[in-house]
């Protein structure tokens, strides 16, 4: 999704995005903030017949909440 003046727009090339480099088979955890739109791309991966597809649920929020690693691999730009 992307965010524009009108609010959150869905991505319409995301299930091309998606198929030009994952295979219907493959798994695939989709991850957000908060898991909710986390859930949204799911169901269309699922519905676009993705057979392996699941939410981290409660999203990025969630994982660090728990402590879970985190690791950012930006270099500082100073």
């Amino acid at each position: 999704m992307f965010l524009t003046p009108k609010g959150r727009v869905k991505n319409p090339d995301f299930l091309a995005q998606v198929t030009s480099i994952s295979k219907k088979e493959d798994r695939i955890v989709v991850a957000c903030n908060s898991g909710g739109r986390g859930l949204r791309a799911c169901v269309d991966l699922l519905n676009a017949g993705f057979e392996h597809v699941n939410n981290m649920r409660g999203g990025y929020s969630a994982w660090v909440e728990v402590d879970l690693l985190v690791r950012n691999h930006l270099k500082n730009s100073k």
